[in-house]
């Protein structure tokens, strides 16, 4: 325990699996950690929402909570569109016209 800095629990799992699976046991198993919230056609889908409105990542958010009834925020569709391989920057209003001078 004090070698691998774990548990009791952990080293006794570890000698389980080994007694049952031999070297594969010890493998971590597939399928751990959070499920995706958005499958592959759904993303599909918030990537085709923000091409039409690029700048109104808020009405992308309102039309997920609308169509599937899932509640997200503007920074996971920002995630979604940057995994997609798409870019999304906040698009700033100039207080002036490019080189004017006051």
């Amino acid at each position: 325990m004090e070698t691998f800095d774990v548990s009791y629990r952990t080293i006794y799992n570890w000698i389980n699996n080994w007694d049952s699976e031999g070297m594969v046991g010890l493998d971590d198993k597939s399928g751990r950690g959070r499920k995706q919230t958005f499958s592959i056609e759904q993303k599909e889908q918030i990537k085709f929402w923000t091409e039409e409105d690029p700048r109104q990542l808020k009405k992308v958010v309102a039309k997920i909570k609308e169509e599937w009834g899932i509640e997200t925020s503007v920074k996971t569709v920002q995630r979604i569109i940057k995994s997609m391989g798409m870019s999304w920057h906040r698009m700033r209003d100039s207080e002036k016209p490019a080189g004017s001078r006051v």
